[in-house]
């Protein structure tokens, strides 16, 4: 388990809450156009990474810099935060319910299947490059 309450907090709650990615067979981002697409492509991708254990590409390719640079300034390293939450995860399935983009900003929010009882959680991403990367998860 994390030590850290962010690297916790963040990671925790959204692999919980169960994150996708572009190439899933449940695939909520075909409801989305433009921008708002990509933001939801971003998350499918946590999802589907997330599901494989695959804390690596996480890291490198799906959480904001100034996210992966709080996990490592905390002790240790992305991929060690990361894979301390995936292994305290049991369910990663997420639904895109609604995404807002604010030019380099967006908020996604996504329906958690945790059996009877749905979660909806918010994740924040920034564009960074070409694409959208995840900055915050926000619990509660």
């Amino acid at each position: 388990m994390l030590r850290t309450p962010l690297a916790l907090g963040a990671i925790a709650a959204v692999a919980v809450a169960g994150c996708a990615s572009q190439t899933t067979s449940n695939d909520s981002s075909g409801k989305f156009r433009g921008e708002q697409r990509l933001v939801a492509n971003t998350i499918e991708d946590f999802e589907s990474a997330a599901s494989k254990g695959d804390q690596d590409q996480i890291c490198r390719d799906l959480l904001a810099r100034p996210l992966v640079v709080r996990y490592t300034e905390r002790g240790g390293s992305c991929e060690h935060a990361v894979d301390g939450a995936l292994k305290d995860t049991d369910s990663f399935g997420l639904t895109v319910e609604s995404v807002r983009v604010s030019g380099t900003d967006a908020t996604a929010r996504v329906k958690a299947d945790r059996g009877k009882k749905d979660v909806i959680r918010t994740i924040n991403l920034v564009k960074e490059g070409p694409g959208w990367r995840i900055s915050e998860f926000v619990t509660g």
